[in-house]
């Protein structure tokens, strides 16, 4: 079972990653603009940063406010960071923060191929390249009309687009309630702190992803004001990742995951 689900996923990722590949929606970076570095690059970088730290505030969302999950939580966290998406940017900079985020997934299964590693069908999380199709639709699904384009273009199946204003819809009733209820309404203390480590790896672009978190965590204070705190934590971890550690009501977004992103 295991060998025949390789041998499906190897023509999956070599024609996703080939498609995602030839978008070229990077534009400028939309939280930050910082000079004498590549503008394609650090909007790439900058995406998939937001990604990562949207998707580590939903595990925090979830267990701060004792949020009911019908299905795997990593999944939810991946549905919240479009529905989020959707509500901070216009509809050209989330479709261009969808496709760079999007693309990863294809990058890092496109990865994983060429090394030969068994798809993990055990993991908490979906495989790669479910997710990139479920990023893609979901973010299809919000507006069917005027996003056939971009489906296509990243090579969505017809099957599963037919699905996705419907998969969008169940969403917005439950990511959209709960972003609705904790709407900042009047003033008060800040529900998000930072906490940072200057140490940038020696790499412009993660000096860069420092600021566009710290710029997000404003925005997310300004914006909304749940009755939970959380902690967000930048640091070298001495390996690319990000997490959410419940105990200490805590984000951990790696320096080396942020380097990661830099794609030439």
């Amino acid at each position: 079972m295991q060998k025949f689900i390789t041998l499906l996923l190897v023509g999956l990722i070599a024609s996703t990653a080939a498609e995602a590949k030839k978008q070229t929606k990077g534009g400028d970076p939309i939280v930050v603009s910082p000079e004498d570095l590549d503008s394609s690059v650090m909007s790439y970088v900058e995406a998939n940063v937001l990604a990562t730290m949207y998707h580590e505030l939903a595990h925090a969302l979830i267990e701060g406010l004792s949020l009911p999950v019908f299905s795997r939580e990593e999944d939810a966290a991946d549905t919240f960071v479009v529905v989020i998406t959707d509500q901070f940017f216009n509809a050209k900079e989330a479709e261009q923060l969808t496709w760079a985020s999007a693309d990863q997934y294809a990058r890092d299964a496109e990865e994983a191929e060429k090394k030969g590693l068994e798809p993990a069908v055990w993991d908490t999380h979906s495989l790669d390249l479910q997710r990139y199709y479920n990023l893609i639709c979901l973010y299809y699904g919000g507006d069917v009309d005027t996003r056939d384009d971009f489906a296509e273009e990243n090579g969505l199946p017809h099957d599963r687009a037919e699905t996705c204003k419907e998969e969008r819809e169940l969403a917005e009733r439950s990511w959209g309630a709960v972003l609705d209820d904790i709407k900042r309404t009047q003033a008060g203390p800040d529900w998000i702190t930072l906490d940072e480590d200057v140490d940038t790896l020696g790499n412009s672009y993660v000096l860069a992803a420092q600021g566009v978190i710290r710029k997000e965590v404003a925005r997310l204070n300004e914006r909304f004001a749940p009755d939970l705190e959380v902690k967000v934590v930048i640091e070298n971890c001495n390996q690319e990742n990000a997490f959410y550690s419940p105990s200490e009501g805590k984000i951990t977004m790696c320096n080396e995951l942020s380097r990661s992103y830099v794609h030439d």
